[in-house]
């Protein structure tokens, strides 16, 4: 049945049964919309609210704390036989691999396709659907408690306006890619998606970008690592966000003094937790001073970036900046600051990053990096060339 709008009306699902048909003929269609409302601001798992599943021809919203059993959903998500259409999703769809141990296989994000093909990323649902439909979503439910019930139709109206339109939106911008050839752009982008790498939490990257952690040695950093592990299991046990279990820079003093016994760490100011997670903190400084050096996480380098890179990023990002706006691109989706200063680093340095930087992977390599390793190396010049609608910056 047609609502007014001309979509389907919404379907309200608090059964494992009903869920089920809904996912089935969902698989038949080869495609849908997806997203969910969650809440996880005092907790570790998030506790997932509501599903929304959407075609052309159906617009569900189930009721997660109604159902028993989500799978039929994470299955749907991780089937090679269907697209799954999302706006801005890394977290929706983080949870198809964190509760159903499986990654999403063929994803198209509306918000990395439409800043594939225009300047203007990242873009809002609410955004991106009024440039490219001319619909205006109400969004009167921003700060709703997904976990009160029963659900008001206001909710519900609110929860399926986030997929009722993707699959039309989808549909303009795949056809954009291809006229702008950018269709293997888009497969690069979305392949991340499917790697269980984009989803796992790294530990190492954790120990090492802790607020502090630069002052620590390999072996202070190796004892960080540890601290972050038992923090996370801590953290999973008592289904409590990380840091409210112990703060960054509490983890960060007792690696730097090698506290191992429980007593030591109970010095600490503001440390508010149980005897039990205090020991588990003592063993995992243990363990880490037992570890062989060979392991033990590398150090960030000081940042020694010279006066001459500084400038040489700057002019990087003005370059790539107009390569973007002359080309219809995002220029956030391209590179950042921080990216920009690893490239110049290479060139100038020689020396490449773990990992490389964007610019120097993929279509970006292929286009923007080219491009800007042409300038930097004195291949190519800048030129500005004036125009009707002011100024535009070639690099030949």
């Amino acid at each position: 049945m047609q609502g007014s709008s001309g979509h389907p009306d919404r379907e309200y699902i608090n059964s494992n049964a009903r869920l089920v048909e809904v996912c089935n003929r969902i698989r038949q269609a080869g495609r849908f919309a997806f997203d969910t409302e969650f809440v996880m601001e005092d907790r570790f798992v998030p506790e997932v609210c509501v599903v929304q599943l959407a075609t052309d021809s159906l617009v569900a919203v189930a009721d997660a704390l109604e159902i028993d059993d989500l799978s039929p959903v994470w299955s749907l998500v991780s089937d090679p036989d269907v697209e799954v259409i999302v706006h801005a999703g890394m977290e929706d769809l983080g949870l198809c691999f964190a509760q159903g141990g499986q990654t999403p296989a063929r994803v198209f994000d509306c918000q990395i396709g439409s800043g594939l093909v225009t300047t203007s990323y990242p873009l809002s649902l609410s955004r991106m659907l009024w440039e490219l439909l001319q619909v205006r979503l109400t969004k009167t439910q921003t700060l709703t408690d997904w976990r009160r019930r029963p659900l008001t139709p206001e909710q519900i109206e609110y929860a399926a306006e986030d997929v009722v339109h993707l699959v039309e939106a989808r549909e303009i911008l795949g056809r954009r890619l291809i006229e702008l050839g950018r269709g293997e752009w888009m497969e690069e982008e979305m392949s991340r998606f499917s790697e269980a790498a984009t989803y796992e939490r790294d530990v190492t990257g954790n120990a090492i970008k802790l607020k502090g952690a630069r002052s620590l040695d390999p072996k202070g950093l190796a004892v960080a690592k540890e601290l972050v592990k038992a923090r996370e299991a801590l953290a999973a046990k008592y289904n409590r966000p990380v840091r409210a279990v112990i703060r960054d820079h509490l983890l960060v003093e007792i690696a730097r003094h090698r506290w191992k016994k429980a007593s030591q760490i109970k010095t600490l100011r503001g440390l508010n937790l149980r005897a039990e997670g205090i020991r588990a903190l003592a063993a995992a400084v243990e363990q880490a001073c037992k570890s062989p050096r060979e392991s033990w996480p590398v150090a960030r380098p000081p940042d020694d970036e010279t006066a001459a890179e500084a400038s040489l990023s700057l002019l990087t990002r003005a370059v790539v900046r107009a390569y973007c706006d002359e080309h219809s691109i995002g220029f956030q989706l391209v590179t950042s600051k921080q990216d920009s200063r690893a490239f110049v680093r290479s060139i100038v340095r020689g020396v490449q990053p773990d990992p490389p930087s964007l610019l120097e992977r993929g279509w970006r390599a292929r286009t923007m990096g080219a491009l800007i390793r042409s300038l930097l190396t004195g291949e190519a010049a800048i030129r500005v060339v004036p125009g009707t609608n002011g100024p535009s910056v070639t690099v030949k």
